[in-house]
């Protein structure tokens, strides 16, 4: 690798596709970090980003280095504020890069921020051998934890907002959509104390993957779902039109849906028949509360609870990213992680 130079992946334009190429180092910023990137993990977002679909063409202005999930050896603290983040630490990034100015900031709600940056789509992320992160979204990780669960925390911390806004002990639940998150979802509903987990996925990979596990107590294809008003919560974790539908059939009377995935269209629904006669709780989640769910997301993985190698399924280079979003795309894969 040429001096001062280093692998990264790039959306360079408004089109599908990245390209893989040497760009600078970065530089940290005041109050920010520069960490030498260990893993980082592909998210379903990531897709999105690469297919260029509506959501993402949006969000980013290339060209931009991409990635959000990561964990990296923090090479250098460029602040004068005072902090426990030292040389040496193992921290990931809060994708939620938030101002702390304005009204969501002021009551803490920081991960709904009005003037919300995301890590690796608003600004350069961690698909790259190095990369800057924000002190006040820098994370230190707990060294108890595996190095490779740690860059998988962000879709772990997805799940612990999502299952805990839903409030599942005790309670029948069902997950619609296995991708990791989705997947994550059935094991902290499980350590929450689910009294049934039932997961929904047309790609028979990931409906053997989910009852792998153990956190399911059945996997079935989104067609085969025959209850309707019988689960007491639906966490809709695909996005996927069919799987909204099921959702709000198969959810009990009073009883609550969780939004998370997002769909690549328009969704309708029958406002009369679901929203009034049923008399539902609809909750949505964007990401993380901060830091409540990483302190949360922590306690799980430290007590093994969820063991996140369950669900990491293949390693690839960040060289040979095009073949890892292959393999993403083709739903045969639990959750992929890169090395630099």
């Amino acid at each position: 690798m040429q001096k001062n130079l280093m692998l990264a992946v790039v959306k360079v334009s408004a089109a599908p596709g990245v390209v893989i190429k040497k760009v600078p180092i970065p530089k940290p910023g005041k109050d920010e970090v520069l960490v030498k990137v260990i893993y980082a993990s592909i998210c379903g977002t990531d897709i999105g980003i690469y297919d260029w679909i509506p959501w993402a063409a949006a969000h980013i202005k290339p060209p931009t280095i991409i990635g959000h999930e990561m964990v990296g050896k923090v090479l250098k603290v460029n602040t004068k504020q005072k902090t426990d983040i030292k040389v040496g630490d193992l921290v990931s990034s809060e994708t939620h890069i938030f101002c702390l100015n304005c009204f969501q900031c002021k009551i803490k709600n920081y991960h709904v921020c009005e003037n919300i940056q995301l890590f690796g789509i608003g600004r350069d992320g961690a698909y790259a051998e190095y990369a800057t992160i924000p002190l006040r979204t820098t994370w230190k990780n707990d060294p108890a934890i595996s190095i490779e669960a740690m860059s998988v925390q962000e879709p772990l911390g997805n799940a612990v907002n999502a299952v805990g806004k839903a409030k599942v002990k005790g309670k029948k639940v069902l997950i619609m959509g296995l991708g990791p998150t989705g997947l994550c979802a059935g094991g902290v509903a499980r350590a929450t104390g689910a009294k049934e987990v039932v997961g929904v996925n047309d790609e028979p990979y990931r409906r053997k993957l989910a009852m792998k596990t153990g956190w399911f107590d059945r996997v079935v294809d989104v067609l085969d779902i025959k209850e309707h008003n019988s689960f007491d919560t639906v966490l809709e974790m695909s996005g996927n039109r069919l799987g909204i539908e099921v959702a709000f059939d198969a959810v009990r009377i009073a009883g609550t849906i969780i939004a998370f995935g997002i769909p690549k269209e328009n969704i309708s629904i029958d406002w009369g028949k679901y929203l009034i006669n049923k008399e539902l709780i609809i909750r949505s989640v964007f990401g993380r509360q901060l830091w409540k769910t990483w302190h949360q997301t922590t306690d799980l993985l430290k007590s093994g609870k969820v063991d996140l190698s369950k669900i990491i399924t293949h390693k690839f280079r960040l060289k040979d990213f095009d073949k890892a979003m292959a393999v993403m795309k083709s739903r045969q894969c639990g959750k992929i992680i890169l090395e630099p």
